[in-house]
């Protein structure tokens, strides 16, 4: 049986890969994984996945490369660069035929300037701004949170955030913290830190929620699984994703592929 995957998250769009991204989605593709959504970080790499996924359609390899569809956001990393004025340049570029969502987008107080009051009123004030444009575009988000667990849930039930629906990108958070996103209609995007021996609360997490809620992801060219680590990641690994969830839920990578393949394809209403 041939497997098929899905990576819900990558950043092709990522100057890393600009000298050899054709030779990676060929690979990419040899690995099973036949479509991936190209992530936005800000407005010009949004752009830059929009371009990616139109320019391989126009291409001569089409079979030999995965089917793009891409996200349009501004992280909450690059908020502090970022205008008001991006969040009209976003509702343009939302309207573009390869978008399938809005991120990603979020809450981040990881990093030290995150400890500043106005860094954290900026992310905040940019989330709820994005999460009103996915309402109205009628689009999910990919919601970056990194030790914001209750303000990301705050402020996704005040925004109504569930009509949308989504996914917690890169779950990091506990097997209970888990159950209050699946419950407001959210999937769990799971990489390659899955992988890893000290991903114990992200292992319970796997194995505690069901399979119907999960995606695959692995954040390329970040968080390359365990044996990898300090590597360029991309879509390559998700088969070794989906080998450890496999493991972690007693149950084939056959099953693990078809399930969370119609899981992305419903997360990015795409025709399964």
């Amino acid at each position: 049986m041939d497997l098929r995957f899905f990576d819900t998250h990558t950043h092709y769009n990522d100057r890393r890969f600009d000298a050899d991204l054709a030779e990676v989605l060929r690979k990419v593709r040899k690995a099973g994984v036949l479509r991936d959504t190209i992530i936005g970080y800000d407005i010009e790499s949004s752009i830059r996945g929009i371009r990616i996924a139109e320019n391989r359609d126009r291409g001569d390899r089409i079979e030999e490369t995965p089917i793009h569809t891409v996200a349009v956001g501004i992280h909450p990393n690059s908020v502090e660069q970022a205008e008001e004025d991006d969040l009209i340049r976003l509702e343009v570029l939302a309207e573009d035929p390869s978008v399938v969502a809005i991120g990603e987008i979020g809450l981040d107080h990881y990093r030290k300037n995150a400890e500043q009051e106005s860094v954290r009123e900026r992310q905040v004030w940019f989330f709820r701004k994005q999460l009103r444009i996915a309402r109205r575009a009628k689009l999910p988000v990919v919601i970056h949170s990194r030790d914001a667990a209750q303000d990301t849930v705050q402020i996704l039930e005040e925004e109504k955030a569930s009509e949308a629906g989504g996914v917690i990108h890169c779950y990091s958070y506990s097997p209970e913290m888990a159950e209050i996103f699946v419950k407001m209609g959210f999937f769990l995007g799971i990489g390659g830190v899955v992988t890893r021996p000290e991903a114990r609360k992200l292992k319970e997490t796997v194995e505690r929620i069901p399979l119907s809620r999960l995606v695959l992801e692995t954040d390329c060219p970040y968080l390359a699984p365990e044996g990898h680590r300090g590597e360029r990641n991309d879509s390559a690994a998700i088969p070794v994703i989906a080998e450890r969830i496999a493991e972690l839920k007693g149950i084939t990578v056959e099953e693990v592929s078809r399930v969370t393949w119609e899981n992305a394809c419903r997360l990015y209403r795409i025709d399964m």
